[in-house]
């Protein structure tokens, strides 16, 4: 399937989306027919290739005044800004949201009422308690901010730096052994539709990120069919109790040797950093569906089985052959500017699987600890499709380290398929370490 990119500075906007990183959601934006303004925090070179961007800094007034200038429209936020109820609750003031409102993010944010709500389901919420709690075991339970995005800020009790000590915004959860999972879906006023699910990086040290951070992911797909029924289960049941319109992500641990083989950790209420993958697999709209969804619940004149048209698409879609696909986001282990990248421009296809997205302007500031770029590998499984990203997070590693080009940088033999052998290659299996030097686990990707 081939569509192509249309993107104009001159094009009149329909679709705002507001996050810290909304390159991904406008590409899927342009998928679905719409054309994207964005309010981004990065600004990298490609989003200015999809879209009109507005600078977000982190004080509101300096850029909430050029939205609330434009001619109503719909609008969508990506990661992060669910912990800003209040900015939503502005926003839409003038534009019309299109996804979960204050009052749903007021469940779904909540890990005590997701505890409750899941307490007879199959797959349940990892046990959570107050922050003042002093549980006997207290080497198995983390420490979570209320307002987490991407992993950050999580730590084991007790390990918490004296000098970021919150007070009374964080809460304790359980730890539990195993794969970091991520479950996507599309919640409609009929149904709610289990989309795919995928193994999420998360603190890997190959990627330079820190304990428990968001990293990237590769997609499992087509849902396995022994853990199909349950998360399906899981997703109507967290959808139905907190209100949530559109596209969710569940974020859970999974370890098939324990009596409880999944548990939930967390929901993403929006558009989130993996759904780009399914889309790129399946060569589905994904956005374009979650708007269906959403306009559903407004408009009682709206199709009857949207999702049941959803599901049509998606099981023709992995009757085709498709590929797996991972990403890597590789973050600064030192506060550095932004090398010299070629950009090259959109491909002409919309699904085309780019080697790499997210990329700064030569010359920007990129702090520890932030994101550079983000890479991508492809295969027929997903451990043919991380040993591509092996390879390719190690050119752009050597790039940001030495100013080389991806090119110049050539392939790494300690991470080529072709001269390792897994599990010996220890860049390779540090994808699946959830604390760096610590409880790793999966030393193989599955097959």
């Amino acid at each position: 399937m081939k569509i192509q990119f249309t993107h104009s500075e001159t094009d009149a906007a329909n679709l705002l989306i507001v996050g810290a990183s909304t390159r991904a959601a406008a590409a899927s934006a342009l998928r679905a027919g719409m054309r994207p303004l964005c309010v981004d925090q990065f600004g990298d070179q490609d989003l200015h290739a999809l879209a009109r961007v507005i600078p977000r800094t982190s004080a509101p007034n300096d850029w909430l005044h050029e939205p609330a200038a434009l001619e109503p429209m719909e609008w969508i936020f990506t990661g992060a800004v669910e912990n800003q109820s209040e900015l939503i609750a502005q926003i839409s003031t003038q534009h019309t949201l299109r996804g979960c409102d204050p009052e749903c993010l007021s469940r779904v944010r909540d890990p005590f009422f997701l505890e409750t709500l899941l307490s007879d389901n199959s797959i349940r919420m990892s046990p959570c308690l107050s922050e003042e709690a002093k549980p006997a075991d207290a080497e198995n339970w983390l420490l979570k901010p209320f307002e987490s995005a991407a992993g950050q800020g999580i730590h084991f009790m007790g390990e918490r730096p004296k000098e970021n000590a919150p007070g009374g915004d964080c809460y304790l959860q359980r730890y539990q052994t195993g794969a970091p999972l991520s479950a996507l879906f599309i919640a409609f006023p009929e149904a709610v539709v289990l989309v795919g699910v995928s193994l999420q990086l998360c603190g890997n040290p190959a990627l330079g990120a820190a304990a428990f951070q968001f990293c990237g992911g590769v997609t499992i797909s087509p849902v396995p069919d022994g853990v199909r029924s349950d998360l399906e289960e899981l997703g109507t049941t967290v959808a139905r109790g907190c209100g949530i319109q559109g596209l969710f992500g569940c974020d859970l641990i999974g370890n098939p040797d324990d009596e409880e083989p999944l548990w939930l950790t967390e929901v993403n209420p929006r558009y989130t950093a993996l759904t780009e993958l399914f889309e790129l697999q399946s060569q589905v709209p994904l956005l374009g569906w979650h708007l269906k969804a959403c306009r559903s619940f407004a408009d009682n004149s709206a199709e009857p089985d949207a999702a049941g048209e959803l599901e049509i698409e998606l099981e023709r879609a992995f009757r085709e052959p498709f590929q797996q696909i991972s990403k890597g986001i590789l973050y600064a282990q030192r506060d550095q500017t932004a090398p010299e990248i070629h950009f090259s421009g959109l491909p002409d296809d919309f699904y085309a699987i780019p080697e790499s997205a997210d990329l700064p302007y030569p010359g920007t500031l990129i702090p520890q600890g932030t994101p550079f770029c983000s890479v991508y590998g492809t295969g027929k499984n997903p451990r043919e499709s991380l040993q591509m990203l092996a390879r390719r997070v190690n050119k752009y590693q050597q790039l940001l380290a030495a100013g080389e080009s991806p090119e110049e940088a050539g392939d790494n033999p300690h991470t080529s398929p072709g001269t390792v052998k897994e599990p010996e290659n220890l860049f390779f299996s540090r994808f699946f370490s959830s604390v760096p030097g610590r409880l790793s686990f999966l030393e193989e990707s599955p097959d």
